[in-house]
């Protein structure tokens, strides 16, 4: 009788998230909500990325960034900015690949509900409808920033 291999244990899941905050937030309104408003709806223009830096060998904090200008005829009806940040301790054994994948994809995706949140009450108390986020696919955009990492790698050292 052989020996069989014993399938691989599964990769350490789950994160403590030892806090979570507003690391930034800006909403600038330069034009009174009546004054932009139009027949045609606005051109809303959303940018949402992810950082993260090391606190120390066990914690990281990772920031979720998210920036929405909506434009109405032509005039800037509002700009909100918002850094939503949590520091967290990843499980003991994480790869390295593993860790990058729970801070830039996992992370983001848990701070994304209270990101949302954030960013529809500032816009509603700036005199404008709530703007809701449409849900993010965080996987996808890291599956996107890792084949651009790819890509770089190999232009730099072609």
């Amino acid at each position: 009788m052989t020996d069989v291999p014993s399938p691989p244990a599964p990769p350490p899941s789950g994160f403590a998230v030892n806090a979570q905050y507003i690391r930034d937030l800006s909403f600038e309104g330069p034009a009174h909500p009546k004054d932009v408003q139009s027949n045609e709806p606005p051109k809303i223009d959303v940018n949402v990325t992810a950082q993260t830096r090391s606190i120390d060998a066990a914690m990281f904090e990772v920031s979720l960034n998210v920036r929405a200008q909506a434009l109405v005829a032509g005039k800037n009806a509002f700009l909100v900015e918002l850094a939503y940040a949590a520091v967290i301790t990843p499980p003991p054994g994480l790869s390295e690949e593993n860790l990058r994948y729970l801070t830039l994809a996992e992370v983001p995706r848990y701070l994304f509900p209270f990101a949302r949140a954030i960013v529809a009450n500032t816009t509603r108390e700036g005199g404008f409808p709530p703007l809701l986020l449409q849900p993010i696919d965080f996987n996808a955009l890291y599956q996107n920033q890792m084949r651009a990492a790819d890509i770089s790698k190999a232009a730099g050292t072609a």
